[in-house]
């Protein structure tokens, strides 16, 4: 009993160290906040919705079938030099089509976000940043070193902040130097960490035609979802602009979603660090079990327990920090924590959608996701303003856990523990 609880104890300050590193990093945006006003970081938001556009579609949709092959190749060969080939072709093909993508529609992005094609260029070096710092970040998760994952994002966090406080302090804070920022602090923190990297696992390189196959197919797939997620998250901003909001509304609106979404990236940090973890033990029942009927209702319980404390305390926290500015912010979070803790409940399928490989399914849910929470923040910014935007995401989720919930009931229960 005794080993039990010792080792329980262990995995979970592994999860929270693992939690707590990424956290630190999502803090980064709301110090922006605090140097620019409601209307800047309107622009910022807008920008960054630009960016994530193609970080999402390009960067982001090969990393889950990365993540899952490359921890089934270690499990067979100690390597992951087939799935890391791979994956750097589809990083460059990344890079490519970004490039092409904002040479073509420049004047329509500039149009959007409010900024100048010099603000562009800028624009396009955070995009750099954020994919190379992804791209390896993802690649500590395949070799199965969850925490050096933290650690870089964390190390990346820190020297962003740095730079984006020095800037602050010598007055040279502005759209383009912040964007800079990303793309330096990604360098910075790849010169720090490369030399980590067990090159052995990785090279030589080595194209496998069923490998591709295989990924390929799971990434396009991903890729359908990866478009239906951008809208889900970033969709507001574009129906805020469509209905002619000022720049400030957008601001006071993203700036409670940038914590609502920083809060979902911690959550989804669940799936990150157990998806390595249910690819390689997919097919034993106790440890799934285990995950299921043990960890999840810990992990819920002070998931909740978190998200009460944030309720209460966000008010106060604000004047503190913000003092008159984002006032606005506060009660649209408080409706974005709700979401926040249907979101908790929901990423516990998800690992195990990933690593049964039924992406088919996931993506679809994702499409109806996007429809519903679009149609909704159609029908309600006229209504409530930004608030309508808000409950929107509420009713979502909730359409969201029950199609999810009934899938596993029927479908994924017996896969994993059969009939």
């Amino acid at each position: 009993m005794l080993k039990k609880i010792g080792r329980q104890l262990s995995e979970g300050k592994t999860l929270l160290q693992f939690g707590f590193l990424k956290g630190l990093v999502q803090l980064v945006p709301l110090i922006i906040a605090k140097f620019f006003s409601e209307e800047i970081f309107g622009v910022y938001s807008l920008s960054k919705m630009v960016v994530f556009f193609f970080i999402t579609l390009l960067i982001t949709a090969p990393q889950v079938p990365f993540i899952v092959y490359a921890g089934r190749e270690r499990g067979q060969t100690g390597k992951i030099n087939k799935s890391f080939s791979i994956q750097i072709l589809f990083l460059l093909f990344g890079i490519l089509a970004y490039t092409a993508a904002s040479l073509i529609f420049n004047r329509q992005i500039c149009k959007f976000a409010d900024i100048t094609k010099y603000e562009l260029f800028y624009l396009s070096l955070a995009f750099g940043g954020i994919a190379l710092n992804s791209f390896y970040n993802n690649l500590f998760l395949a070799l199965g070193q969850r925490i050096k994952n933290s650690l870089s994002e964390l190390t990346y966090g820190v020297i962003m902040l740095m730079i984006i406080i020095i800037l602050a302090a010598t007055g040279t804070l502005s759209i383009k130097t912040v964007f800079l920022s990303y793309f330096v602090s990604a360098i910075i923190t790849l010169f720090i960490f490369i030399g980590t990297v067990d090159l052995k696992q990785l090279f030589p390189f080595e194209f496998s035609t069923p490998h591709f196959r295989d990924m390929f197919d799971f990434t396009k797939w991903v890729f359908i979802g990866a478009a239906a997620t951008f809208f889900i998250d970033w969709g507001d901003n574009a129906v805020l602009k469509a209905f002619n909001a000022t720049l400030m509304v957008i601001g006071q609106y993203s700036f409670a979603y940038q914590i609502y979404n920083g809060l979902i990236t911690l959550i989804f940090i669940l799936n990150s660090y157990f998806l390595p973890f249910i690819s390689e033990n997919l097919h034993d029942r106790n440890k799934m079990r285990e995950y299921l009927y043990s960890k999840r209702p810990r992990i819920l319980v002070l998931g909740i327990i978190i998200l009460i404390i944030t309720f209460i305390a966000c008010p106060y926290v604000f004047q503190i920090i913000y003092k008159d500015a984002y006032q606005s912010s506060i009660n649209v979070l408080r409706i974005l924590l709700i979401a926040c803790a249907l979101v908790l409940y929901l990423t516990f399928y998800l690992p195990l959608v990933n690593a049964l490989k039924l992406y088919k399914f996931s993506q679809t849910v994702n499409i109806i996701h996007m429809i519903i929470k679009i149609s909704l923040s159609i029908i309600l910014v006229p209504l409530y303003g930004f608030y309508g935007a808000a409950y929107g995401t509420i009713i979502a989720y909730l359409f969201v856990i029950g199609i999810y919930e009934y899938y596993y009931r029927t479908k994924m229960k017996k896969l994993l523990f059969g009939s």
